[in-house]
């Protein structure tokens, strides 16, 4: 769950990209925060180590983004100020649920004791039941400990196929 300051901050910068006409850079600078938070240990030690000045986080963060526009370094730079890098990854979450209410993309999360390929992404949106894929942004979560099979969670709902259901399930069959 984001902290209230995080959501605020995304608002703001949101605000500002919509009147720049600059929200799909900006979004595209935040979904690869989201991306590296998510996948790299060694970039959220980055963010949450006080061993590190913030101008050298600045310049990791800024020299990982491609093409980064110039409103995530005045963001990078208002949190310097402020000493709140450490919460960019909940900003950059936070603006991208503006964005998709935005643009009236819905999320689904699939998880998976593995990552999935393009090929399983497009079963899986397949048999949601909607009729514009392109509106539906599927995110992968990688947990092990359900040990194969998938969970999936779309429009308030969730599917769970997975081998520890499957097991839970057996254990209570033969329990009763």
């Amino acid at each position: 769950m984001q902290s209230r300051a995080a959501i605020r901050y995304a608002k703001a910068i949101f605000e500002i990209a919509k009147e720049e006409n600059s929200i799909d850079s900006v979004f595209s600078d935040m979904k690869t925060v989201e991306i590296l938070c998510n996948s790299s240990h060694d970039f959220k030690n980055l963010l949450s180590n006080s061993q590190i000045n913030y101008n050298e986080k600045k310049t990791a963060i800024l020299s990982l983004i491609k093409d980064h526009n110039s409103l995530t370094i005045k963001l990078l730079d208002l949190l310097i100020q402020n000493k709140r890098v450490y919460i960019v990854n909940d900003i950059a979450n936070s603006f991208i649920q503006l964005y998709n209410s935005h643009n009236d993309i819905k999320e689904a999360v699939v998880i998976t004791a593995s990552p999935i390929n393009k090929d399983l992404e497009e079963k899986i949106l397949s048999k949601i039941n909607v009729s514009d894929f392109k509106s539906i942004n599927l995110k992968n979560i990688v947990k092990p400990e359900i040990l194969g099979g998938f969970i999936i969670r779309f429009d308030g709902k969730e599917y769970n196929a997975s081998v520890k259901q499957n097991l839970n399930n057996l254990k209570t069959q033969l329990t009763n």
